[in-house]
């Protein structure tokens, strides 16, 4: 949830921006460069705003990690059983 929240707050200042940043660039060139521009930069907010929004809500990560005491049974046993399968 926090993933979505963080991505909504990005993509809606990306969005503003590119409005602001749109409107400007028109009063310079006016004519049919501002739309292409317009969806250009609106796909890059996007984009960019997952991949910045993943990368904020990504957890810590764990320097030791803890191996549960089942899965290390349960390896060593397969490990154990490989040479009377081969």
């Amino acid at each position: 949830m926090a993933l979505l929240a963080v991505f909504l707050v990005i993509a809606v200042l990306g969005v503003v921006a590119n409005v602001a940043m749109c409107l400007a660039v028109e009063k310079l060139y006016p004519g049919p460069f501002i739309l292409p521009m317009f969806f250009a930069v609106s796909v890059g907010v996007f984009l960019i705003g997952w991949r910045i929004a993943l990368r904020i809500t990504e957890p810590a990560a764990n320097p030791t990690p803890a191996v549960d005491r089942q899965r290390m049974v349960a390896l060593l046993a397969t490990v154990a059983q490989a040479p009377i399968v081969l």
